[in-house]
């Protein structure tokens, strides 16, 4: 047990590594092939800019955006056919449930002419 976790971590810190690095070294080959342009300082700002610009304007809008309104609550069904009528919808089929009633009715009539 202790050694999958131990190598879960250790498969996580490659992972953030490869990615850290990864963005080091694309962030580093665009302000290198921005530098010719706008030199060696404005590759680099512009680089910085590409890499920074989007998570912090991302944040700035989640956060000012506010919060989500509350979900409204769920009331509970006043009567009892209004309840089983709602677990009935919710739990089971329509076919069924109609193929059912139609044996029911069709069990009730034919059973009260063989009686009489």
């Amino acid at each position: 047990m202790a050694a999958k976790i131990a190598a879960g971590i250790t498969l996580a810190i490659i992972g953030l590594l490869l990615v850290i690095f990864g963005v080091g070294f694309l962030s580093y080959a665009l302000a290198v092939a921005l530098s010719p342009i706008l030199g060696v300082a404005g590759g680099a700002a512009v680089t910085g800019a590409i890499f920074v610009g989007p998570p912090v304007l991302w944040a700035a809008i989640t956060l000012m955006s506010g919060p989500k309104p509350k979900p409204k609550p769920i009331v509970a069904a006043d009567g009892l056919w209004t309840v089983l009528f709602s677990a009935l919808a919710r739990e089971t089929p329509w076919i069924a449930v109609i193929g059912a009633v139609l044996v029911g009715v069709a069990e009730f009539f034919l059973a009260g002419r063989r009686k009489k």
